[in-house]
């Protein structure tokens, strides 16, 4: 694990929405499918620019639930979920938990931090 697996889950679930709603459904990413993976890069970059300190553990996560939030609630909004709007938020999910679940390893102490309260 590197210090960085949380937000290589966030931009990994980001890239792949973005793959998925090109080649599913009408093979063409509409206006709601393209706010769905912009939220999720922002989600993407929250993640890397939230701390990563054993005070702040479930911050990223936090960061992550919403973001899979906000595309659930972005694409239930405009004009109901599409196949593809769900598999995206499959990906959202799947990244929030991704998040959640890596662990972050600090090269300078050595200390892994994960999901949970304390230092494994």
């Amino acid at each position: 694990m590197s210090k960085y697996s949380k937000v290589i889950a966030a931009v990994v679930a980001t890239v792949l929405a973005a793959i998925l709603a090109a080649m599913t459904g009408d093979n063409t990413i509409s206006s709601t499918e393209w706010v769905n993976v912009a939220i999720l890069g922002v989600g993407a970059v929250g993640t890397y620019f939230g701390p990563n300190v054993p005070g702040a553990v479930y911050t990223k996560s936090i960061l992550a639930v919403l973001t899979a939030v906000l595309t659930v609630l972005v694409s239930a909004i405009v004009g109901g979920i599409s196949t593809t709007e769900w598999l995206q938020i499959a990906l959202a999910a799947l990244g929030a938990l991704g998040v959640y679940q890596l662990k972050n390893v600090d090269g300078n102490t050595n200390l892994s931090y994960t999901g949970t309260v304390g230092v494994s």
